[in-house]
């Protein structure tokens, strides 16, 4: 009995020891990590620290670009703060973006919940040697296939566009006198230039195929944006709503990649090396290259080259088309609120072009407000008010200040576009003209 009743009181002070000791050991541990955290944040940029685990994101009001641009407001040109998990540079000058973004150093890419979806595929958010292969592949290749301001090369662009523009114009003719909705009749326009240098594909207005083609885009973006929350705080996307969303993404791109698929094995059967007809011709001959030199399995790093393929024609779809068909939404838009530029822009029309046909690329030196117009159009909308988000490639300092590996770094383009110290009265559109320039901003 008393044996028995020592190694109960022996068992108890060993589990009571332990305890402590597991206790004492995490508090250190915690205590550490808090320094270090501490020390970590004195080091970077100025910005509000947030709250633990969610940072900032109960304090978003708004548009994130916005928020960003509050914060700049208040702590200065280059800013830290918090997402959640997410550490987030923001950068805000047009001098620093330049010479940071022109650094190896600031190449990479974060690791987010975003770019595990893409899973590496792709040449928007890559990085490394296959992000500076692809770009110098595609900049090859897009000015091979008309992307150039000088050569044949540009008038066979110039030629591709103005077919697509009469096309336009005959459809809005036919709906004279109706309500129109310029959306989709621009985006069928808009992706016959596009598809035509991708994949040599050209749709009709009332097409069904593109039209499901369109609807995947468009709903791909709603339901990226219902997850910008799990890409701050990860473990919400084990939530059941978000495991719904993300099962409908993985579906959505699994129809579009099955599209896209179909357009590259059309190309294999009629593939000819000889004559290459658009940008997924070189790809196709990039494979056959390689595979004959025996590297194939080191193409895109090692990656699976048709779905490789897939996704660079859908990130230049998607990215080309949407852009540059918002663009000229808000240019419609600017001028029905401001009649007065868009009769100074026709005027310079009529006397430069006439009526009698298309305005070409050499017209521009002399359409001056019609030129300053653009520029402001792009300035003052900002349809991408953040550039793509980059992370430095190591341990760094900027300006004096420290940057993580980890850390997000954001270009906040809509800063630069509505700074005072490069704009007059930047936020009016009857009065801002970008420096320079003729008459006719909006």
């Amino acid at each position: 009995m008393f044996v028995y009743s020592a190694l109960v009181l022996w068992n108890f002070l060993i589990e009571e020891f332990s305890t402590k000791v597991l206790a004492v050991f995490v508090a250190v541990l915690l205590s550490v990590r808090f320094l270090q955290m501490v020390r970590e944040a004195s080091a970077l940029p100025p910005g509000p620290w947030g709250l633990p685990i969610l940072g900032s994101l109960p304090f978003l009001k708004g548009d994130l670009h916005l928020h960003f641009r509050d914060l700049t407001h208040k702590y200065g040109s280059l800013i830290s703060t918090r997402l959640g998990s997410q550490l987030i540079v923001v950068l805000s000058d047009y001098k620093m973006i330049r010479d940071a973004f022109r650094k190896e150093e600031f190449t990479g890419r974060p690791t987010t919940e975003f770019t595990a979806l893409l899973d590496g595929y792709g040449v928007i958010n890559t990085a490394g040697k296959l992000w500076k292969d692809q770009r110098r592949f595609l900049h090859d290749g897009l000015r091979h296939f008309g992307m150039s301001y000088i050569g044949s090369r540009k008038t066979q662009m110039e030629g591709r566009i103005m077919r697509e523009v009469e096309e336009f114009l005959s459809v809005l003719t036919s709906k004279k006198d109706n309500p129109i909705d310029l959306n989709p009749i621009l985006a069928v326009s808009l992706s016959n230039v596009i598809c035509d240098i991708l994949m040599s594909v050209r749709f009709s207005h009332n097409d069904e195929r593109f039209k499901r083609f369109m609807f995947l885009i468009d709903e791909g973006f709603k339901l990226f944006s219902s997850l910008e929350a799990s890409f701050f705080i990860p473990i919400l996307k084990y939530m059941p709503g978000q495991r719904e969303t993300r099962g409908k993404i993985a579906k959505n791109r699994e129809e579009m990649g099955q599209f896209l698929q179909e357009t590259i094995e059309e190309h294999r059967k009629s593939f000819d090396s000889s004559h290459l007809r658009d940008l997924l011709d070189t790809y196709l001959y990039e494979i056959q290259k390689a595979n004959e030199e025996g590297t194939g399995h080191h193409l895109f790093e090692g990656k699976d080259h048709d779905r490789q393929m897939q996704q660079i024609m859908g990130d230049l779809f998607s990215a080309g088309m949407e852009t540059i068909k918002s663009s000229l939404q808000w240019a419609v838009l600017f001028m029905l609120h401001h009649p007065e530029v868009m009769k100074a822009v026709q005027e310079e029309m009529d006397q430069v072009v006439g009526r009698r046909r298309l305005p070409k690329l050499e017209d521009l030196p002399y359409l001056p407000v019609t030129e300053s117009t653009m520029l402001e159009v792009l300035r003052i909308s900002s349809i991408v008010p953040m550039g793509t988000t980059h992370a430095p490639t190591r341990d760094l300092k900027l300006n004096g200040f420290y940057l993580p590996r980890h850390a997000q770094i954001v270009p906040l383009l809509h800063s630069v576009h509505m700074d005072p110290n490069l704009w007059n009265e930047p936020e009016n559109r009857s009065t801002s003209c970008r420096s320079g320039s003729a008459g006719g901003c909006v």
